[in-house]
Parts: structure tokens; sequence; C-alpha cells
């Protein structure tokens, strides 16, 4: 096996993991949601350090990184508050609208947040904006919890606002 494909195969797992958490959330297994999430996270920690290690490093792997960041940071977390919510709540069909917008918007803000940290770069050991990948983390962790649903849209739009911001957040 060449090595340049290792880092990339962890990049798929990622986003692997990412679909499993969306086809188990619309299945109603929640924590099984989150743990794919939880899965991807540690793949998408992974595969840039082991990337650098083998020297490795490919613009193809930087934008898969992306690609799979957008599922599994994005959608899947935002499918699982959404899940969550008309199956707790049992909400009126425009409350139910109105979370899918704020869940949809949440995913635009990800992919913005991505798109904008590749066409930029890292200033001084900071990155602008939260990054996708800890508003998805903590999406999923929380959601599941029972928390009031207000307090999970809450933090929702609150992740969705970080990701766009202008905070600087030093890379660890």
């Amino acid at each position: 096996m060449n090595k340049n494909f290792i880092p990339n195969y962890l990049t798929l797992c990622n986003i692997f993991c990412g679909f499993m958490s969306i086809l188990t959330t619309s299945h109603g297994y929640f924590i099984w949601g989150t743990v794919f999430i939880i899965l991807a996270m540690l793949a998408d920690r992974y595969d840039g350090i082991v990337a650098r290690k083998l020297g490795v490093v490919s613009e193809i792997g930087h934008d898969l990184d992306s690609l799979c960041d957008v599922v599994s940071f994005g959608v899947a977390p935002a499918m699982l508050v959404f899940e969550i919510f008309i199956t707790n709540d049992k909400p009126s069909t425009l409350l139910m609208v109105i979370v899918a917008i704020l869940c949809g918007i949440y995913v635009c803000c990800g992919a913005y947040r991505l798109a904008r940290f590749n066409v930029t770069k890292m200033k001084n050991g900071y990155y602008q904006g939260v990054p996708i990948t800890t508003c998805g983390t903590v999406l999923a962790v929380l959601a599941p919890i029972k928390l009031p649903s207000i307090a999970i849209l809450i933090l929702l739009v609150l992740c969705s606002y970080l990701m766009v911001s202008n905070i600087k957040i030093k890379k660890i």
C-alpha cells in the first residue's frame, strides 16, 4: 500500500462515520449518531497528524478533509439536533420549519468557515472562527442530553455565529 493514501483513508473514515451518524440518527438511534460523530472527530484529528508524520501532505488531502468535515460536523450534528427536537417536542409545523431553517443555517455557516479556512493562511498560529469540528462535536455530545430544547437551539445559533466570526482561535 502506498503511504500517500494512509491519511486519506483516515479522512474517508471521517465521512463514513458522518454518513453512519446521519443514517442512525434518521432511524432514531441518537446515541449512535453521537458516537459516530465522535469517531469522525478522532479520524479528523489524526489524518493531518499522520500526513505530516509521513511527509505526504497534499492538496487533495486538504480539500478532501474539508468536504468530509461538512458532512460529519455540519450535516450530521444538524440532523441530530433536528431529529431530537422533533422527536422530543412534537412541535407545530411552523416551529419545525424554523428549527429546520436554523439547522440549515448552521450547515451553511460551517461550509463557509471551511471555505474561508481553505483560502486563508493561519496567522501567528491562530485560526479565524471556531472550527466546525469543535462545534459539531459539542452539539453532538449535548443534543442527546435532556437539556431544554431551547438551550440546544441557542447553542446551535451560537455555534453558527462563532464559526463565521472573526474570533481568533489558537491552534492546539
